[in-house]
């Protein structure tokens, strides 16, 4: 099935998520190294039925935009980016980005993605301020956030635990007047 692409860039394009999307979300979410990076989810065995649940609660909420990230060399989908807690009257939003697919990991498409989902935001939508949070051992997240002029904002002390050890949530911002610059 060909896939209906949003935007595109040099590597990747934004495309609409599908129904055949949830095989990919299950097996992916279901992974204990990749949970570690989602926060809530960790330690938990996520069900087929939950990913389809998930699927129909973000394909209505109009306060989600849920874009799945596919690269346009290898024509396939390697992981999800996603604009939530959208409040257009406050002109802000919440970023969560997670990369599924191992192999694609560290080949500057996190980079390249990012970028072009503020493109987005600032330019079409017209938001002011975006917000993220990740923990604090993600440090390739961090790399990748600051390259795209995201600056730490606050920090909850011990907010996560992870293999016997507490660890800080680092909340980013970034303004459109700082990436439109």
């Amino acid at each position: 099935m060909e896939r209906i692409k949003i935007l595109e860039w040099k590597n990747i394009s934004f495309v609409v998520p599908e129904k055949q999307d949830i095989e990919l979300w299950y097996k992916w979410i279901n992974d204990f190294e990749t949970q570690s990076y989602l926060g809530s989810m960790y330690g938990n065995i996520i069900f087929k039925e939950d990913e389809e649940e998930y699927y129909e609660i973000v394909r209505k909420d109009k306060t989600n935009k849920l874009f799945m990230i596919y690269v346009n060399d290898d024509k396939k989908v390697i992981w999800n980016i996603n604009l939530f807690k959208l409040d257009f009257f406050n002109r802000k939003a919440e970023l969560w980005v997670a990369i599924f697919d191992k192999n694609s990991r560290e080949k500057w498409y996190g980079t390249e993605s990012i970028k072009l989902i503020l493109k987005y935001w600032f330019e079409v939508l017209w938001l002011n301020k975006i917000n993220l949070r990740f923990i604090e051992f993600n440090k390739r997240a961090q790399k990748v956030y600051e390259k795209v002029w995201f600056k730490e904002c606050w920090r909850l002390k011990q907010e996560s635990f992870r293999n016997w050890k507490f660890y800080d949530d680092i909340y980013m911002e970034i303004f459109a007047r700082d990436f439109l610059s």
